[in-house]
């Protein structure tokens, strides 16, 4: 289903459902009844909302911090991924052809098999393999100039912080909000929602409409926390683009042509 239509019939439903307790508890009790509680509720509203509010808002921005995390991680992964594919330019013809194929391999694993397999928290085993060609291929090499020596150095920092920013990728992307938090999260939705029943305005418009800005407010943040806590899936996942641009240098480099915009 699309992001779009999945995140709007859920916030209407959720809207829908707070709007139609409402009326069913303003039915059973009656409005003289429950203006006899404005008082009490308003105090306790208060207490509950502001617990809610602060939760909310902080697991909210956690999420959005984290996939803004992430998304560095992945471009980082990717230069360091680039400037190895660069770096072995200077190798000997023999070990930089090994290590550009190897570079080039890693690139279409993660793009066609591992990012794909990140929706469900897993991880290509193609591109953990090639990782580990490209290591073997940097660590095994023993340098004999000056010059080589250098950018064997380079290759080594490198594919250290690649591969760092890689475990961190595939482990975050096998983690997304804790069941426990959304737990609490709805629950604390539902009963925010439930305190609102206890007053009573003799304007049904007017309640219906406060009712349907409280529903809707919760119901478009806890949806924000559902996107943002699932960083590699969905229609507004992280992409590999960066990736695809390294795909795009290593395909025009040799011929000294800068990739097309």
């Amino acid at each position: 289903m699309n992001a779009y239509v999945f995140g709007l019939l859920s916030v209407v439903s959720a809207t829908l459902l707070a709007v139609g307790g409402m009326l069913l508890v303003r039915k059973r009790v009656g409005v003289d009844a429950l203006s006899s509680y404005h008082e009490v509720a308003g105090y306790l509203l208060s207490v509950v909302g502001t617990l809610y509010a602060v939760l909310l808002g902080f697991v909210v921005v956690d999420a959005m911090e984290h996939t803004q995390e992430l998304r560095v991680l992945v471009d980082q992964e990717a230069s360091g991924l680039c400037n190895i594919y660069l770096c072995s330019d200077g190798l000997p013809s023999t070990k930089k052809v090994k290590i550009k194929s190897l570079c080039n391999q890693y690139a279409d694993a993660v793009i066609n098999d591992e990012w794909q397999a990140m929706q469900s928290g897993k991880y290509s085993v193609t591109a953990f393999k090639t990782v580990w060609s490209i290591w073997k291929e940097i660590t095994n090499y023993a340098p004999e100039t000056e010059s080589e020596k250098t950018l064997h150095q380079q290759l080594v920092n490198e594919i250290c912080t690649m591969t760092q920013n890689r475990r961190t990728r595939i482990v975050s992307a096998s983690h997304g909000v804790n069941p426990i938090m959304w737990t609490v999260l709805i629950v604390g939705a539902i009963f925010t929602v439930m305190f609102t029943y206890f007053f009573g305005v003799r304007n049904l418009r007017a309640q219906i409409l406060m009712t349907v800005l409280v529903a809707m407010t919760l119901a478009l943040n806890v949806l924000l926390v559902f996107i943002f806590g699932n960083p590699f899936s969905g229609e507004f996942a992280i992409q590999p683009d960066s990736f695809k641009l390294d795909r795009m240098i290593f395909e025009n480099f040799d011929k000294g042509v800068p990739p097309p915009p």
